[in-house]
């Protein structure tokens, strides 16, 4: 199962870092780990992020080294006194630093909220993170109070946590589901996973890809579990359906690619990390 040691969670100081802190701490009790809070000064630079992003939040809001020292003392001093916890503070390129911390670490998961979408000019720095991140990348949209849905405990009803669990029948699906059913042996989940056959495709036999689908789950998982298969456009199929399941937050892998194919495709899980109805684990299926 996924062994969460070492949590990091960037923090701007924003309404969204709230957010995300929230959920790393919820991570971080649940399986013991240990919160590693960071805030980077000249968070990114203007050729690596959105312009508007740097002039409206780091050229607006430059942050001083007493400053932001004094506010990260006071988060770590209203974290529970049970929960491990250090705080770093640095400067440079935000996603460089970022993912320079997490293979230094090393971290097993990095908490990380996104600001919106990149722009043919330049790359988000969560879009980043994820492509490249060593370790998984938990994430949560910016104005979208997905914080709210996100859950490891039991429901109030006593029931399971739904997490939906979108994936390919390959190699690279069952490890996507294999970290997912190592969550679940640690937290009460009741996993749903989800595969989509594109219209149009050769390979329409659906009751066939359902027994390649259950046959990915490990014969020794303990937690309730269905699988999907269903067909059409994979983005939208799997965004309706998690309407219709309500997950408490989903896991899914990403393909790492570079940006001039991103921005030419349409990928699915940059879709869904901006366009989701809760908080996105992503999975690295390579390296």
């Amino acid at each position: 199962m996924p062994q969460l040691r070492i949590v990091l969670c960037p923090i701007d100081f924003s309404d969204l870092a709230q957010q995300e802190l929230a959920l790393a701490v919820e991570v971080c009790e649940a399986f013991g780990a240990h919160l590693v809070l960071h805030h980077n000064h000249a968070a990114v630079s203007p050729g690596f992020t959105r312009a508007w992003e740097w002039h409206g939040v780091h050229r607006a809001d430059q942050t001083s080294s007493t400053t932001a020292d004094a506010r990260m003392r006071r988060i770590l001093a209203d974290l529970p006194e049970t929960l491990s916890a250090e705080a770093s503070i640095s400067s440079g390129p935000l996603g460089t630093v970022l993912l320079e911390l997490a293979r230094q670490l090393p971290a097993d998961l990095v908490v990380l909220g996104s600001h919106g979408w990149s722009t043919p000019d330049h790359a988000s720095v969560t879009e980043r993170l994820i492509e490249q991140c060593p370790c998984p990348v938990l994430t949560i949209q910016e104005g979208s109070g997905l914080a709210q849905r996100f859950r490891l405990g039991v429901t109030g009803g006593g029931q399971p946590i739904p997490v939906l669990v979108p994936i390919e029948l390959s190699g690279t699906g069952r490890r996507v589901v294999e970290y997912a059913a190592g969550l679940a042996g640690t937290l009460p989940l009741a996993l749903h996973l989800l595969h989509v056959v594109p219209r149009g495709s050769a390979y329409l036999d659906l009751d066939t890809a359902l027994r390649e689908l259950r046959d990915l789950l490990p014969p020794d998982l303990a937690t309730p579990a269905e699988c999907h298969v269903e067909q059409g456009d994979a983005i939208e199929v799997i965004l309706a359906f998690s309407h219709k399941v309500r997950p408490g937050f989903m896991v899914m892998g990403e393909h790492a690619r570079g940006f001039l194919r991103r921005v030419f495709t349409r990928d699915t899980a940059r879709e869904v990390l901006h366009r989701a109805c809760c908080p996105v684990w992503f999975v690295p299926t390579q390296g």
